[in-house]
């Protein structure tokens, strides 16, 4: 790192022309970045400066940018934005989609280190979009890891790991850096479902690649993190070792609020050893950092521990002055997450202290508050210390009622924590493939190198196979766990609750278990229409038919579904002299045409089904009024597993397999199939096969 920030500033002595001093000042402050962020910003100052003089607007713009990330990251929140601000209008000035998704990113950044993560996750989307335009694939991948982050942030672990895959896979396809920040967040996704071990093998890897490009920045954040789970496997020593040294290094690059977070869990390592004075030390200087950058929601969460450190130590009137202090900054910034944790704080204390009444008020408003945004955890809290203030009070009717939700409420979480590491594990498996995928993509490099082309061919059909396994195996876990879970739980209800049940429940909660039935016998027959297809094991059954008797049953089989979201299905049916075929594909492949296009066209609208011939083939017509598909959809259409950008519109649920098979089903025929549509202009699916009118006698 010194050997670069000594070379660059040669060649920015050295440099005669303004445009590439700008750029080599602009590079210099991102290289400083990780080290000094004084320096990187009086850099970035430096070339906006000579940027601004000299009227050269894309260096400005990026010279802007670099300032407004140098603030963020000293925790000067509203220079960056107006840095940030400055940066985008001279980038849509100069019509720079990459530029603006940047900036765009810089301020999902800020919302998030502020703990607004709908705000945040708002701008990425935008910026994702923005840079899928202009096919910027490193910055695409960090964009797809800052999502991942705010997911990790809120708790919800699977859909974060699902990103940072997309993130990683990102960067492995187009042979890019892996950046040590994710295998960084990737850690905590994994410290957050308690699977310590693998959190430590990230935290440790990212450590090595942080502390051999010399990144400082994220050497302190993977120490910290290790020192975390040290502390929560009560090694509270080697904690204290690790953030030690973290704090060191957040000190002199000048970033504090990592400074913050360090000294946080240095006085959480203090708890674990029970030396609660010099814990109460370190958060007081937590609180007060907070206070030097108005980090309100950190400001709130300082006062809070306070509050639970002097309440440790039962000093409950400076635990109670916290507490309210805390209660009063969250309410000011909108945290209602830490306004609720507060109140809990209030009533726990106050049931110690006597005070029930105030107890049952501030337990209360936190329950409401709670129960508002469906957070089981605290909703969980709140009934159980209601449970022991009524049981201390000798109401047991009423601690009986909160012991009976309590109870409840910890097994629907217990059920909630297994689903959310079930998916975990499912996309941990997905990770360990993207990195072997990865030791594939170069393996396969050396093939094309050594022109072994046949090679090449097969390792690729091996990889797609792996691919197609992994896609079934993730569709078994996935969609036929939600219905058999939905089976399982009614099934448990009737059971339980049979005397008590009234007929009309017990017929919905067997019309629920009928629908979730459906749903997998749909996806077992499709992954076995599939196999049967692939395989050869399909039996081909030619038959002499009437044709119009086929697509009026399939039409009159649709009708009720069509109705049921007011789509009216238009059948017109030239006649057409009977027809020798294999009845069953036929009837398969408009099955799965006309229920796709009931399925994803909106309440209201129309389905048309046209029927023609001429003395050589038989034309079907089926065309809907839903959204149509993007020019992406259209590369992939006919493929197995295939997500579309679609969704149905009364909640149906789709395998993803239906068009894969219409297009075998089709060739079998001896036929052709194909798509004409405009994303927001409908679907319109042709399939042509030969006319055979002969019967089998005549043959």
């Amino acid at each position: 790192m010194p050997d670069k920030v000594n070379k660059l500033q040669e060649k920015i002595a050295q440099s005669t022309l303004i445009p590439e001093k700008v750029d080599l000042l602009n590079e210099l402050a991102e290289v400083l970045r990780t080290s000094d962020m004084e320096a990187s910003l009086r850099t970035s100052k430096e070339a906006i400066e000579i940027a601004s003089k000299a009227n050269y607007r894309g260096g400005l713009a990026k010279s802007l940018w670099n300032a407004g990330v140098g603030c963020r990251f000293l925790s000067h929140y509203d220079d960056a934005f107006k840095y940030f601000e400055e940066a985008l209008k001279i980038y849509e000035e100069i019509n720079d989609p990459r530029g603006k998704a940047k900036v765009i990113n810089s301020y999902a950044n800020i919302y998030a280190n502020r703990g607004d993560y709908q705000n945040s996750l708002k701008n990425l989307f935008i910026a994702l979009e923005l840079v899928k335009s202009v096919n910027e694939k490193e910055l695409e991948a960090a964009i797809l890891a800052n999502i991942g982050l705010n997911y990790q942030e809120m708790g919800d672990y699977p859909t974060s790991l699902e990103y940072y895959l997309k993130s990683m896979q990102t960067y492995t396809e187009n042979n890019l850096y892996i950046p040590e920040n994710l295998y960084n967040n990737i850690g905590i996704v994994y410290q957050g479902i308690e699977d310590y071990q693998t959190a430590m093998e990230y935290y440790f890897k990212s450590l090595e690649l942080a502390k051999n490009k010399g990144n400082k920045l994220d050497t302190a954040f993977a120490l910290i993190n290790i020192a975390v789970v040290s502390s929560t496997i009560n090694e509270h020593e080697n904690a204290l070792k690790y953030l030690n040294e973290s704090l060191k290094t957040l000190e002199n690059i000048g970033h504090k609020q990592g400074t913050t977070d360090a000294l946080s869990h240095i006085g959480s390592a203090y708890i674990g050893l029970n030396d609660l004075d010099k814990a109460l030390e370190f958060q007081f200087k937590v609180l007060k950092l907070r206070e030097e950058i108005a980090d309100q929601p950190g400001k709130a969460a300082a006062m809070n521990k306070i509050g639970d450190i002097y309440f440790s130590m039962r000093n409950y009137p400076a635990a109670r002055k916290h507490y309210l202090d805390s209660l009063k900054v969250s309410r000011q910034a909108g945290n209602i997450i830490n306004e609720t944790k507060t109140l809990i704080n209030l009533g726990n204390l106050s049931f110690r202290i006597g005070e029930n009444e105030m107890a049952l008020e501030y337990l209360s408003k936190a329950l409401k508050l709670a129960e508002e945004r469906n957070a089981k955890k605290e909703i969980f809290e709140i009934h159980k210390a209601l449970y022991h203030g009524y049981k201390q009070l000798g109401n047991l009717p009423r601690a009986l009622e909160h012991h009976e939700k309590f109870y409840s409420i910890e097994k629907e979480i217990s059920n909630l924590e297994s689903d959310k590491k079930l998916k975990a594990l499912t996309v941990h498996h997905r990770i360990k493939d993207a990195e072997i995928e990865k030791s594939i993509a170069i393996r396969d490099k050396e093939i094309f190198m050594l022109k072994n082309v046949e090679l090449a061919q097969l390792n690729e059909k091996l990889n797609k196979l792996n691919d197609e396994k992994n896609e079934l195996l993730g569709i078994a876990a996935h969609d036929l766990k939600n219905p058999l879970s939905g089976i399982l739980s009614f099934s448990r209800k009737i059971q339980k609750n049979f005397d008590t049940l009234k007929k009309d429940d017990i017929c919905m909660f067997c019309n629920e278990m009928e629908k979730a039935s459906e749903k997998m016998f749909e996806l077992i027959t499709d992954l076995l229409d599939v196999n049967a297809i692939e395989s050869g094991k399909r039996s081909t059954k030619i038959e002499h038919f009437d044709l119009g008797v086929l697509c009026q049953r399939v039409v009159l089989d649709y009708t009720p579904r069509a109705e049921s979201k007011n789509i009216r299905i238009h059948y017109k049916y030239d006649e057409v002299p009977k027809l020798t075929a294999d009845r069953s594909a036929l009837r398969q492949v408009l099955d799965n045409l006309i229920s796709n296009a009931v399925k994803f066209t909106p309440p209201g609208k129309n389905v048309y089904l046209h029927v023609s011939h001429d003395a050589n083939k038989i034309r079907f017509l089926i065309k809907d009024e839903g959204p149509g598909f993007t020019l992406k959809d259209k590369t992939k259409l006919f493929s197995k597993f295939a997500r579309l950008s679609a969704i149905p519109t009364g909640n149906e649920h789709s395998t993803g397999l239906g068009l894969s098979i219409v297009k075998k089903l089709t060739e079998i025929l001896n036929g052709d199939v194909r798509c004409q549509s405009g994303e927001g202009k409908g679907a319109e699916f042709i399939v042509e096969i030969p006319a055979d009118f002969s019967s089998p006698e005549s043959a």
